[in-house]
């Protein structure tokens, strides 16, 4: 206990350190290491401390006279301890990644503020994920979201990425203001805002405060995780930023609001074991397949590479979610094994995002280094030129697209079974419910392959269809090895799934867990009885296999047959460029058309003609096509615009004459003066 207090002390005083470091370095050769080797350090040891708390079972530590009426309090069970060994684990490749990534800052901006932005970032994030008091948790919550707005629009030079900033502050400030909602609700439920308070308490609640503590805390912690339709800032925030900090904030900070989410339910706001919670998870389930499909139907239409996975972080999200309101419905029911395996679902769901869309944002910004074009129409044949990346993204890309062997295909699989075994719910309407559900789930996986495989295919393979680059050249070492770093424990976390799931058993205090790393995934029933197993260690070397017997056979085949060598058919063009390949649009156009209502695409096309030569003869179509995000058009502007109508009303009561502003006072005091009378009376 006292050596996790001593490790956890040293990591706040590393990323502080880090933090002041970066104030007073100068743009120079010396500048970035002194930025980021103590944010390594720091999370590193935050790996080590989160592993200690997970073994002990948690760790408590008061810090009096922070504020007179308030008191620091830190306490760190096993759920805590899970998101911030997440946060050192994916901070560590970052902060890595970030040593050669940052280079191009050196000469354009101050790097120094840079680097204090990023190290109390990340110690935001586990001061957070500590934090035992409601007036902390939300001082470090502002302090997240107002240093990843700075990092956000780190590269203010640009009007757009000013605007985006904004859009992500007002929707993250509206998300808080309904976290203190619950958390006050509970407070006049205690009298204190410690959470232990809650703990105890929440039981005794009653189920009207429960449920509205239930609401606000799920709105405003669904805001910063994305949740559709709170996830407008998230396309528009995630390409902007500096690429190491996209990573950041899509691995790993949205994650805090799916933590704040559990901890609400199974902590603060008293779930209890009784079908009146099981509403609680039938909105998580509709709000989980809402953005899951809508996220990654976006996704799939996307040429911008970073507003593509911005999109499909809101994809994950809705699976994380499905997963968590599946675990409250088997719970409500005391269907206990069901929901403990709906749960693990969930949480591994989460690491996994963690590292591959960690990864994957690296891989784009190791793309936009060294091309400076995020357009996917602008690029392609990288896979010659920057061959590791290559194959570090397409490890990301097979990942989350849910394929085996790799881990994004296990979390998947286990949510996958949570959802068939909804028939043991004694509720026929949520059995109905479910099912229905089941089907964007489906088809969300489905279409997350289509949008991977056009995005690393555009990006990567064929011809350059646009920009003709001979200067591109692999990223530095750095930048590698972070990537490396995520592109293994996606590896090793789909080869081995014992350790994330018996890391998870022993963090949530699970009644099961694996016995041993090459057992099989065997899930049960509530009346313990087995429907399904999975042994990825076998699958891993089934396909090993088929793969080396593939490659036996082209290479005995292609041993014994002659070549011919012959010109590519090209329909008479004399010869094959860049401008007859698809396109990342011709590649969705298909997905535009069954979902236009969702997207209404508007296309424009013009035609140049010979004129000169041949007035009928065309030179050349250009298609222009645009798609419109309904929720904007629909729901925000609306809202903005109402906003405005009423302030500017408003506004015309600001006369600049004394005599008005007196006669306000007077109106308010005689108010107030009847209010205090009535309520004496």
């Amino acid at each position: 206990m006292i050596e996790n207090l001593i490790l956890f002390q040293i990591v706040i005083s590393l990323f502080l350190g880090g933090a002041l470091l970066g104030l007073v370095s100068r743009n120079g050769r010396f500048a970035r290491p002194m930025i980021f080797i103590p944010s390594m350090m720091g999370s590193v040891l935050t790996v080590l401390f989160s592993i200690g708390v997970i073994m002990t079972k948690s760790l408590s530590w008061t810090v009096p006279n922070m504020l007179p009426f308030f008191k620091l309090e830190i306490f760190v069970d096993g759920i805590s301890a899970f998101f911030m060994l997440m946060i050192g684990l994916v901070s560590f490749a970052i902060s890595l990644y970030s040593l050669g990534y940052t280079k191009e800052y050196e000469s354009k901006k101050r790097i120094s503020v840079f680097g204090f932005l990023f190290n109390v970032f990340i110690l935001s994030m586990i001061l957070v994920a500590g934090s035992n008091n409601g007036f902390f948790f939300l001082m470090f919550w502002e302090l997240m979201s107002l240093t990843s707005f700075f990092l956000v629009i780190y590269d203010h030079d640009k009007e757009e990425n000013v605007k985006s900033g904004i859009t992500y502050l007002v929707m993250t400030h509206f998300g808080t203001a309904l976290i203190f909602v619950s958390f006050l609700l509970g407070y006049l439920q205690t009298g204190s805002f410690g959470f232990d308070s809650f703990r105890t308490s929440s039981p005794s609640f009653p189920l009207l405060v429960k449920n509205l503590m239930f609401v606000s805390a799920f709105v405003g912690f669904g805001t910063k995780a994305g949740i559709v339709p709170l996830h407008t800032w998230l396309p528009k925030a995630h390409p902007v930023a500096p690429s190491n900090v996209s990573a950041l904030m899509s691995a790993v900070m949205i994650k805090m609001g799916i933590y704040g989410i559990i901890r609400t339910v199974f902590d603060f706001a008293g779930f209890g074991a009784s079908p009146d919670y099981s509403w609680w998870g039938v909105l998580l389930i509709i709000a989980g397949s809402a953005s899951a499909l809508i996220g990654i139907l976006y996704a799939v239409i996307e040429r911008d590479i970073k507003r593509a996975l911005a999109f499909s972080s809101i994809e994950n999200i809705g699976i994380i979610i499905i997963g968590l309101g599946l675990s409250i419905i088997f719970a409500s029911y005391h269907l206990t094994a069901l929901s403990v395996l709906a749960l693990v679902a969930s949480m591994y769901h989460t690491i996994n995002h963690a590292f591959f869309k960690g990864l994957l944002f690296m891989g784009a910004g190791s793309v936009v280094y060294a091309t400076g074009t995020k357009d996917m129409e602008k690029l392609g044949g990288l896979v010659k030129k920057m061959p590791w990346t290559s194959l570090l993204f397409l490890v990301g890309a097979v990942s989350i697209a849910g394929l085996p062997p790799f881990n994004g295909f296990v979390s998947e699989w286990l949510g996958l079974q949570a959802i068939l075994s909804s028939s043991q719910i004694p509720s026929t309407v949520l059995q109905l419910s479910i099912a229905f559900a089941s089907l964007p789930f489906a088809l969300t996986i489905g279409l997350a392959a289509a949008a991977f495989v056009r995005l690393f295919a555009m990006t990567f393979l064929s011809k350059t269809r646009d920009i003709h680059m001979p200067h591109i050249q692999e990223v530095p070492r750095n930048m590698i090895a972070g990537m490396a770093i995520l592109a293994s424990a996606c590896i090793l976390f789909g080869i081995v799934p014992f350790l994330g799931i018996s890391l998870l058993s022993t963090a949530f205090h699970l009644p099961s867990q694996p016995s041993s790393p090459f057992d099989a995934i065997a899930l049960k029933n509530n009346d313990s009885t087995s429907f399904a197993n999975l042994s990825m260690p076998l699958v891993a070397i089934m396909l090993s296999a088929v793969a080396l017997a593939v490659f036996g056979f082209i290479r005995i085949l292609g041993g014994k047959t002659s070549k011919t060598i012959y010109g590519t058919w090209d329909c008479g063009f004399g010869k094959l460029n860049e401008r007859m390949e698809y396109t990342a649009a011709s590649l969705s156009h298909p997905i535009r058309v069954i979902f236009k209502s969702l997207f209404k695409p508007h296309n424009v096309i013009s035609k140049e003609l010979f004129v000169q030569t041949n007035p009928y003869m065309v030179k050349s179509i250009k298609l222009h096509s645009t798609t419109k995000n309904i929720f904007e058009e629909n729901l925000y502007n609306p809202i903005i615009s109402s906003t405005l109508f009423v302030l500017d009303k408003i506004r015309k009561i600001q006369t600049g004459k004394i005599n008005s502003y007196l006669l306000y006072i007077m109106l308010t005091i005689i108010l107030l003066l009847i209010f205090v009378r009535s309520s004496h009376a």
